[in-house]
């Protein structure tokens, strides 16, 4: 009698040891989740961080318009730059890295700010001025570099930390889906020693295979969340960040040489390393910032990629632009090879197009997918190539980039007989671009 009670009170340890695995599953669930939110918090701190790192290299760029053309959105830049890193230090508060932030850029700007208003508005030999713009340009470094830091340690601090934590969960997780099976294996054992207790102990033997099954169900759906989406997610987009970081920095890298460097050709060369480094940096941007990494916004890397060449080609003459723009998304491996031939066409465009001209159109009109084909027409109304030899058999490294670029897309690209230099590319029909 006694062995009979004894067997007949396990049931009711496996039900409680049941219920105990399901409320640790949901915890472990509840845990995930809010790691989840933290690292897209961070990964959302990332993006502001480096859109004010942008803001603050395009400071010089401000300071040298204001300084050679007398157009003055200075003011309105320095308030940008202060609201939005009032804004991360109010919303991030707790967030590593950003606790000293805003008061080591507010220091800086006031910095910057008197250096801009003595070099424009002040008269100054030329020294001075170069003096002044060199020490302007230390400080806009300093100040890119404590935004840098920033970023390093939410990465460090922050991210690192919430992907060792989700990686201790599904360890936890891999414990508890073992211990279940375990305990459904003792508990068909003792089913089988007392066959008085046969019909109880089946139907409450399928009542506890049922919720092992539920349980196993909901570790697969919790694996399959933190692995095959949130993990592989987050891992692309880091990728895809850390690219266009070191971009960044080979383009503050060739900038920096720049300004060790007089002669106007040399120059003009590492700008048009700048403005293709730009145009691949673009694309890694827009692969982090999009949903489905898979396919990037057209519309957005193009308005992008225009507006960095304007800033980068200051020009007197007034354009109109003839933008129209029929895909809506492109795979990376397309992408990046379409945005440097289009950098480099409306690049010449900009250096040679419209000399001696008051104002000028900029065409580029896009179609297609990367199923059907692309078909391209792009360039200008401008003075046109000297000589069509120039397009037949390219001497220079522009034209021979803008034949290989069109190679790799699997495209023909031929010069149409319009006023000025327009290009028509159309690539042939297939889905090997695409990215999976």
């Amino acid at each position: 009698m006694n062995v009979q009670l004894d067997f007949r009170i396990w049931p009711l340890i496996a039900g409680a040891l049941a219920s105990i695995f399901i409320a640790f599953d949901l915890y472990l669930v509840s845990e995930a989740r809010q790691v989840q939110r933290n690292m897209s918090n961070e990964l959302t701190l990332l993006d502001q961080l480096d859109a004010l790192e942008e803001e603050l290299g395009e400071t010089m760029t401000l300071h040298r318009v204001a300084l050679h053309t007398g157009q003055v959105r200075w003011d309105e830049h320095l308030d940008g730059i202060r609201e939005r890193a009032r804004g991360i230090a109010s919303r991030y508060a707790n967030e590593p890295g950003v606790d000293g932030l805003r008061p080591a850029l507010s220091k800086a700007l006031v910095e910057i700010d008197s250096l801009h208003v003595r070099t424009t508005y002040e008269a100054q030999d030329l020294a001075q001025e170069r003096v002044d713009q060199a020490v302007l340009q230390l400080i806009v470094r300093r100040a890119e570099k404590q935004v840098q830091a920033a970023s390093r340690k939410v990465h460090e601090h922050g991210l690192s930390q919430h992907s060792k934590a989700l990686s201790q969960r599904w360890d936890e997780a891999q414990v508890l889906m073992f211990l279940s099976c375990l305990m459904a294996v003792v508990f068909a054992l003792l089913v089988g020693m007392n066959r008085r207790l046969l019909q109880d102990s089946r139907t409450r033997g399928e009542e506890l295979e049922s919720a092992r099954q539920r349980l196993e169900s909901t570790n697969r759906d919790l694996r399959a969340t933190m692995l095959s989406k949130e993990e592989k997610e987050v891992m692309l987009k880091e990728i895809h960040h850390r690219v266009k970081n070191n971009l960044q920095i080979v383009k503050s890298l060739i900038r920096f040489q720049m300004d060790q460097v007089e002669d106007v050709d040399t120059r003009e060369l590492f700008n048009e390393c700048i403005t293709r480094v730009s145009a691949m940096a673009l694309v890694h941007e827009q692969s982090y910032l999009s949903k489905d990494l898979a396919n990037i916004d057209v519309n957005s890397y193009l308005d992008r990629l225009v507006r960095d060449l304007v800033h980068v080609y200051t020009i007197d003459t007034r354009l109109k632009m003839d933008i129209d723009i029929r895909v809506s998304t492109l795979g990376i491996d397309t992408l990046i090879p379409l945005g440097l031939l289009i950098n480099e066409i409306i690049s010449n465009a900009f250096k040679y197009a419209f000399q001696g001209r008051e104002e000028g159109r900029i065409t580029v009109h896009l179609a297609g997918s990367e199923g059907r084909g692309i078909h391209l027409i792009i360039g200008d109304d401008g003075v046109g190539l000297p000589s069509p030899d120039k397009w037949s058999r390219p001497d220079s490294l522009g034209m021979e980039l803008i034949h290989t670029l069109a190679d790799q897309l699997d495209a023909d690209i031929r010069l149409l007989e319009r006023q000025g230099t327009v290009y028509e590319l159309l690539s042939r029909a297939g889905d090997h671009r695409a990215v999976a």
